[in-house]
């Protein structure tokens, strides 16, 4: 006759503890590595070539002359510097400072970012614009 011999130990059953911690650290490493941002869109009017970055003198004429708004970085401290027509100002003022411009009747504004500056500090300065009552904020590029 044919004997099978059974092993006389139990099954050992898998340990859960250890996967579950597991677990737990990859949900909080995709939680911690994802971003949360609002992203939204920022409508920029780029001037046209041969016009010096100035919009269309037909069909825009507005009562009041653009505010230029230019923005430097500070290569010592790595800041943004920003003036609103030749005003000094921080980047906390600048929405102060456009609505005080937009209640004489500015419409548009023109950022003008000097050369080495970060493209991110320009995003963050029109964001901030954009917290104003000015209608329309054009980039001039050089």
């Amino acid at each position: 006759m044919i004997s099978i011999h059974r092993h006389s130990e139990k099954r050992r059953r898998i340990p859960l503890t250890p996967l579950i911690d597991v677990i737990f650290i990859l949900v909080m490493f995709f939680l911690l590595s994802s971003t949360f941002g609002v992203w939204r869109p920022l409508d920029i009017a780029l001037g046209r070539a041969g016009q010096g970055g100035q919009p269309d003198q037909q069909t825009t004429k507005p009562a009041v002359a653009p505010v230029l708004i230019q923005v430097r970085s500070d290569a010592e401290t790595g800041s943004v510097r920003i003036t609103v027509n030749g005003i000094g100002l921080t980047i906390d003022a600048l929405a102060t400072q456009l609505d005080k411009l937009a209640e004489r009747g500015a419409r548009e504004a023109v950022l003008a970012p000097a050369r080495g500056t970060k493209f991110q500090q320009v995003v963050h300065v029109l964001d901030e614009a954009r917290l104003s009552r000015i209608k329309r904020i054009s980039l001039k590029l050089d």
